[in-house]
């Protein structure tokens, strides 16, 4: 059964992300489910996803800018930025090649590159991608290297793991986002922050 479940969920994940769903501006429940502002090209890389350029200013610590509420709920308390990183000039679903997601999550194997990809043993379904800072249902604060991240457990159980890039009210897409779902009954969550904190340390600094 879930030799069969894998492709058909990786399969539904990519169809959607073809009809814009990755598109930077999405509402962090563990799928995507929302689009604004950004789209791919023909070549497959993504184009700008803000109204400027990301700040090329060295990092800087404890940034405490609240993030911007665009129609749904935003994580609530100060956002701490120690390390920004740039939202732009790469494509965020390079960011981890099958090998690496297969490490993240402790996987025997992985799958296809792309922003959505699949393990086997133990068997679970991934999305990455920069978004915006919302959810859906209770954000956990947790830190990683350094900056401000949300940890979201949704009704089916999938999990994400958001971590904030910038505070720069001027991008559009903030933060850096991984999504497990797990179907075999492993614990999502330590997945997905192993993925975050794996593409955080690969995302150039800004």
């Amino acid at each position: 059964m879930h030799l069969r479940r894998v492709p058909a969920l990786t399969a539904a994940l990519a169809l959607a992300l073809t009809f814009g769903l990755s598109a930077c501006a999405t509402t962090v429940t563990g799928k995507p489910l929302a689009a604004a502002g950004g789209a791919r090209s023909e070549s497959g890389s993504e184009e700008s996803t803000s109204r400027k350029p990301s700040s090329t200013r060295t990092s800087e610590p404890s940034s405490t800018r609240k993030p911007e509420t665009t129609g749904r709920q935003a994580p609530d308390g100060d956002v701490k930025i120690t390390t920004e990183k740039k939202t732009e000039g790469y494509d965020d679903c390079s960011v981890l090649s099958p090998q690496e997601v297969a490490a993240a999550v402790g996987a025997a194997k992985g799958g296809e590159p792309g922003c959505v990809q699949s393990t086997e043993d133990p068997f679970t379904v991934v999305l990455f991608m920069l978004t915006l800072a919302e959810h859906e249902g209770e954000a956990r604060p947790i830190e990683v290297g350094g900056n401000t991240a949300y940890e979201v457990k949704d009704g089916s159980g999938d999990c994400t793991v958001m971590i904030m890039l910038t505070d720069d009210p001027d991008v559009i897409t903030p933060a850096f986002m991984a999504s497990v779902s797990s179907l075999d009954g492993a614990d999502p969550c330590p997945m997905a922050l192993n993925l975050a904190t794996k593409a955080f340390e690969k995302i150039p600094n800004a």
